[in-house]
Formats: C-alpha cells, structure tokens, sequence
C-alpha cells in the first residue's frame, strides 16, 4: 500500500507502508510504477522495474546494474567533483547547468555561513529537479567541508573534540551535524580529517584529532560512524539511512609530516618525510579507526588521498609522488593490502588545470608538475594509480581526455574496466544514502531542525567541555560566587606581511580586534574596555580599573607571514599591497624562495640553534642532478603579531597593579610556546574551537573546565626542532613556572591537575604499529 501526496515546494512525496518513502517531482518527467503493493520510480519510463530502481535491493547490487548501463561520458562525469560552489542563489545557474549537462553529479556546496540555509534547501531542490529527469536519474551529490557554526549548530571542530577526550561526544557531535546537513542537501561529509597532529608547526593541526594515534582512533571510528548511521530515537543504530552521511575520510596515507612542518598546499610542503620511519603510525586512525567502526556501516565509505608526497631516496614507499598519483599508497596499501573497496578521491586541484597560466596547483612529482603535462594524463595517472574522483574538477571533458590517453596508453578494455569500477563505486553513495528515493528537502521541516535550541545547547556544552586549563594560581578560574566585572583590553594587530595558497600576497591595514566577543561575554560578566577610536587604543588606567574583579587577556596564537611554507613568495602569485610597499618591493618579495622557519612563539626566531637542519632531508633534483637543500638553517621566521605578547604582558602587569588575577584565554590551533608569557599570568585557558561562549562561562565560574591538552606544548622552539615530523609525543614539553608539565593529556579542574581514567587510558606510550596489518 502507498499513499502520494504534494507539497508546497513543486515535488510530491509517496509514502509506501512498510517501505521507502519516494520524493519526486513531477516536472522532470518521472512517473511512478507499482510493483508488489509498493510504488518505485520508473527513471527510465518502461513501465518495468529495473533492478537499479528497486530500493528493496542492496546497494551494491544495484549500483552493479547501473554502472553496466551508462556510456563512457556519463562515467566520465561521475568521476568529477566540482569545484567549490560558493556564490549559490536559489535557482541553478549557467554554469552549474553546463556540468550537470556534461552528467557531473557530484557537487561541493561551499556556501555555509555565506548563503541563508533557506536559499540552500531551494538550490538543493532545484539542483535535484534539473537533472531528475536525465541520465537514469541520477541525482546530484552534494558534499560539504565542516561547517561548524556556519549556518549549522556550533559543535567544537575535531582538535577540540579531541580535547574532550570522549568518543562518545564525538558520536553525538557527528550524528548531529550529519542531520543538519542532510537537511541541506548534503549527503557526503569531506570529513573527518584523519591525519596525525605529529609536527607541531603545521598549518593544517587544527583539523586533526590531536597527535596520539590511540586518541585519533578512537576519536575517528566514533565520528564516523555518528556520521554513517542513521539511529532511531532510543539511540539504536540502523545502519544506513535517511540521516546518514558517507564520510570521506582523509587525507590518505597520512598528511601532517611534511618536512619542516611546512603544508602540502604549496610547492614548499609537497615532501613528507619520515625520518623515525614512522609512516605506519601515521596510518593508524585510517586503518584501525575509519576502516574498523563498530556500527553497521562497517567503514568509512571514502577517502580523500592527501597532496603530500612520501619522500625515501631508497624508493620503500613508492615513487615520490602527490598520492593522488601513487600506485604504492593507492592500489597496493589502500586497496590490496587493506582491502579498501570503497572511493577514492583526489583532493582538490591537483590536475594542475591552471599551471599554465600561472595559477596555483597542488600536483607532485616530477613529470605531475611539468607544465607540457596536460590534466587529461594527469587525470590517467590518477585512475591507474587507483582513484575514482578527481577533486575539483569541474570538467567532464578533463576525464574524456583520460579515457583516451588511456586507450592509446593501455588499451580500451582496460580503460572500459577503470571507468566501469570507479562507476560502482561511485554510485555505492548515492543508493545508500537513499538519494535515488527521496532527494527532495521539505523546507518548513528542515528550517525547522537546523541550528534549533536543543542542538545549540548541545554544541554549547561540547564546546565548554573542550576548553582546557593550564594554570590557574590565585583563585583566578573558581565557581561563580558573584557576578565578576572584568576588564577585557582590546587586541591591536599592527600591519604584516601575509602569503597564503589562497589569495594573493598582501600587506595587512592595522586592525583593532577582540578574540572573544564583548557581546557574548556581557551576558555572563560585567565587562569594561579600552578606549577604541579607529586604530587608535587608549589603554584603562589604574584608577579607571580600581573596581574590576579579574583581567581576562584574549589572545591569538603567535602567528607566520607565510603560515604554509615560511617564504614570502607564493606560488602562483605576485605579491601586492595596500599599505606603502612600491613595486620594486614587491618584485623583491616575490623573489624572495629563501624557505624560512615557522615559528611558535611571538618573538622573533632566527633558526641557527643546535637541532636545525642545514641540509633538509627532501629536495627536488636540479638540472645537474643534485638534490635541493631546503634548509632554513640561519634564516629568520617572518612573524605577524610580536605585539600580542607586549600586550599579554602589559595586561598582566596592569592586573598586578590593580590587585586582581589575569587569565590569558588562548585562541589556537597548533601548539606554541608558553614560556614568553606564562610566568606573567595568574591563569591560562586554551580554546582549540574559538567560542566564546564557552570561555566566558568558564571564566564566569558557570562550568568547571574538564578538557585536556590533544598535543604537547613545547618547551622552546629548540624542542619544536628537536622533534621529528613523523613522530608524536616526541617533544620535551614546557614546565611551567609552578611546576606543572604542558604534556599530552594535561589539564586542570578546580581541583588541581586531572588524573582521571582518561588520562590513565591514553598517556601510555603513543602506539608505532597498526593493529589492523591487512593482507600482508
């Protein structure tokens, strides 16, 4: 039996008793059939149930019967994954009409936080009925990159989620944000970042789960499967269904171990290297977490391989390339040896579509880089090394190019076979996650549950569990026994010099800033404030601050002019100003290859202590056959906010001054060094997520802090050098002026110092080995 019904939103819904409940509009030109007492979607119009439209079927099943269906283009298509989508309105535009025409399906809604979520249910709707009514019916496959209080409810990212050091959280964190963004259209997650936090100067930490191989595990396998599962309301899991996600975990083998900390973004990052042969652990949360859930969707339904390239000079880890283009990494690791059936995708722009032109690209290796070197055959490269998808690209033509390169290259049939299991799957996703019956949203319902008070007061109470406390002398953070009035001096950040790999080179205009909102700490404190007249801060005085109960100093972690690779040229760009720099400068600037240190603390760092390397250990080979030394030994790190430790430190002795405590409130994403200010201040709170909120109720004594610390703080940037980039836990750790260690697990509560079963589980020695070996 079944009942259909329409909707104010232009589809109709059908709800089989017993069933699958459909969503189709009429439109596209769909009809319904009915078979057994249950009705089905007719995509093809012959009146006869096709194997592919029966939803009683397995997944793999049908996507088996559909894969043998489709031409060579409409794989081709497939086989894309567009370029971020940021700029969306309501109705489908040119564009995304000329890559849906070309049967691309799988699109990056890149519009969180910049498109109202009203606006995104209509595209997603919109999107849906263009193309319900071509190429089988296949819908699109909207993906997104994590959200986190970008129009969605505002759970802590991964790297405060590990500070809680609770997978169950990390379930409920999933299973949440998995909800909202299938009330958005979303299906696929390009999540949870998998790698290891082991270098402490990488640009990318703050999206791990800390450096612990056991903490991301755990933290891993419980992330995906809130996300892969669809639970009912007594919290059971029933596998596969309509609130699940498939997760795409990444970034494959593993992508913090890029020498000098540097990020694989950039030409700089591209070579990861493993100087304590550590890239099996690096490996860890993949194989033991990702690929071993307990719930019943059993592993992650995807991988994103990372842009790093693994560096030996005795070639044991495959030839040194991007691994988007490794056979080693891909076919043998992934696929032989762990037995991964599921997808693999590129991560975005590493066809070097742009190269050309000048424009920035993220694919390594020798010959990947060579500008003769069309995207077609670096899209061939992939598909041999084992890919299915190729990370933003938007263009079907690019994996037509393949297909043909490869038929002169290796054959037809093998081409035809590639292309026919990248099809499979591929459509894996969007038959389990139940796109094929229902890609329709109601918007009423879904406004209704994104971003809704209970999921904001479940998100608030992560985001207070995931603030760590490091000191607290004083009585400085206590339960509230008053209402506090507290001083908040505001934050000055003077002009400084910033490349990235995604915009151009610029010098900065002077900024007057404060990390935690004055707002959202009025609810909870009486705040007082600094005089602000443009750029210009008149500072409190003594008198004006006889009354305040506490100093609380927001600061932003010590911070690089070139965050990703520590040079001031940045590949593809010219730099350009809009401050006092001439042109003569900025050639110079763009001139400027020397690789510099990325420095962890304010004050400036010239890198010539005894553990830095004067020749690095991985290098492209020159014209005459030598190896480059990407060394920075005797250069100087180019710093942006040495200011904010004056001010840190100005505050502090104000507080002095005044006779009350000050609490410095750390807003960071990778470990720095503590020892330039921590001897000035009464308390510390770190926030690895950024909400306010949650520190101004633990500074308000509303909640006691629990979390602890996900990575080491080191104790000077001799330890930062100290340490090996494919190794956790290997630092010194800063000892703090009270004796307390800045070590992995640390972390304080009214009490003192934590030592709870926690802490008892995860400070055992950082494992080395998967437990998980494969088929060896």
């Amino acid at each position: 039996m079944w009942k259909e019904k329409e909707t104010a939103y232009r589809f109709n819904i059908i709800e089989n008793e017993g069933g699958k409940t459909l969503g189709y509009s009429p439109e596209s030109g769909v009809k319904i059939i009915e078979k057994d007492g249950f009705a089905f979607k007719d995509f093809l119009g012959t009146g006869k149930l096709e194997p592919y439209e029966d939803w009683r079927l397995p997944a793999e099943e049908r996507a088996d019967d559909l894969a043998k269906r489709l031409s060579v283009e409409q794989v081709a298509g497939l086989m894309c994954f567009s370029a971020h989508q940021f700029n969306i309105t309501a109705e489908v535009n040119e564009e995304q009409k000329t890559f849906l025409n070309k049967h691309l399906r799988s699109v990056l809604n890149s519009a969180g936080g910049t498109a109202p979520d009203e606006v995104q249910i209509a595209w997603s709707n919109n999107m849906q009925r263009y193309v319900e009514g071509k190429d089988f019916g296949i819908p699109c496959y909207f993906s997104s990159d994590p959200r986190n209080g970008r129009g969605v409810s505002d759970w802590p990212g991964n790297l405060g989620l590990a500070a809680t050091f609770d997978p169950e959280l990390a379930l409920e964190s999933a299973k949440c944000q998995a909800k909202e963004l299938r009330d958005l259209g979303v299906a696929c997650f390009l999540a949870p970042q998998v790698d290891i936090s082991s270098d402490p100067r990488w640009f990318r930490n703050n999206g791990t789960f800390g450096e612990d191989p056991a903490l991301s595990r755990d933290m891993v396998r419980a992330f995906c499967d809130g996300l892969q599962s669809t639970y009912d309301e007594d919290g059971n899991d029933l596998g596969w269904g309509k609130d699940s996600l498939t997760a795409m975990a990444k970034h494959w083998t593993g992508e913090g171990s890029c020498e000098g900390g540097r990020e694989a973004h950039v030409d700089g990052g591209k070579y990861g290297v493993y100087p304590n042969n550590n890239f099996e652990a690096l490996m860890i949360p993949f194989v033991d977490g990702a690929f071993k859930l307990k719930g019943k969707t059993g592993s992650a339904q995807a991988i994103m391989s990372s842009y790093s390239a693994a560096y030996t000079d005795d070639g044991s880890l495959g030839e040194v390339v991007g691994s988007s283009f490794s056979e080693y990494k891909i076919k043998e690791l992934l696929r032989k040896r762990y037995g991964f059936t599921g997808v693999v995708c590129t991560d975005w722009m590493v066809l070097n579509e742009g190269i050309k032109e000048g424009r920035r690209s993220c694919g390594w290796g020798a010959h990947i880089e060579d500008p003769e070197v069309e995207p077609g055959e670096r899209a061939f490269i992939a598909i041999m090394a084992g890919v299915d998808q190729m990370g933003g690209c938007s263009d079907p033509d690019v994996l037509m190019d393949a297909y043909r390169f490869g038929c002169e290259k290796v054959g037809k049939e093998v081409m035809d076979k590639a292309f026919a299991q990248s099809a499979q799957r591929l459509l894996q996703g969007y038959f389990l996650t139940g796109l094929f019956e229902n890609p329709y949203l109601d918007e009423a319902a879904a406004l209704a549950d994104v971003n809704s008070a209970d999921k904001q007061a479940a998100a608030l109470e992560a985001q207070v569990k995931a603030v760590v406390m490091l000191k607290n002398e004083h009585g400085a953070v206590k339960k509230a026994e008053k209402r506090l009035k507290v001083y908040i001096p505001a934050l000055y950040e003077a002009p400084h010099y910033m490349v990235s790999a995604f915009q151009p080179a610029k010098t900065t205009e002077p900024l007057v800033s404060y990390p935690l909102s004055l707002e959202v700490a009025g609810k909870y404190f009486d705040v007082v404030t600094d005089k602000v007249d443009g750029t210009n801060i008149t500072r409190l005085t003594e008198e004006e601050l006889k009354d305040i109960d506490l100093v609380l100093i927001p600061a932003q972690d010590p911070g690089n002019s070139s965050p990703q690779d520590g040079r001031k040229s940045a590949q593809g760009y010219e730099p350009n100003s809009n401050v006092t720099k001439t042109s003569d400068e900025q050639r110079a600037e763009a001139q400027d290859t020397a690789f510099r240190p990325l420095t962890r603390q304010y004050r400036p760092y010239t890198a010539d202590g005894p553990y830095v390397r004067k020749v690095s250990i991985a290098g492209d080979i020159l014209p005459d056959g030598t190896k480059e030394n990407r060394s920075y030994f005797g250069q100087t790190a180019l710093t942006t906010n040495e200011e904010q430790l004056d001010q840190i430190l100005e505050a502090a002795e104000m507080a002095k001054k005044v006779g009350v405590p000050s609490v410095v409130a750390m807003f960071t994403g990778k470990p720095l060094c503590f020892h330039e200010f921590e001897p000035a201040v009464d308390g510390i709170l770190v926030t690895f997520s950024g909400s306010s909120e949650a520190l101004a109720r633990i500074v308000a004594g509303c909640d006691e802090p629990s979390a602890l610390l996900p990575m080491q703080m080191p104790k000077d940037m001799d330890d930062v050098e100290r340490q090996m980039e494919d190794t956790p836990r290997d630092m010194e750790c800063y000892t703090d002026s009270v004796g307390h260690k800045y070590d992995f697990a640390y972390g304080m509560n009214y009490s003192g110092v934590i030592n709870d079963e926690r802490v008892r589980k995860y400070s055992a020695a950082p494992l080395t080995t998967p437990e998980n070996k494969g088929v060896c």
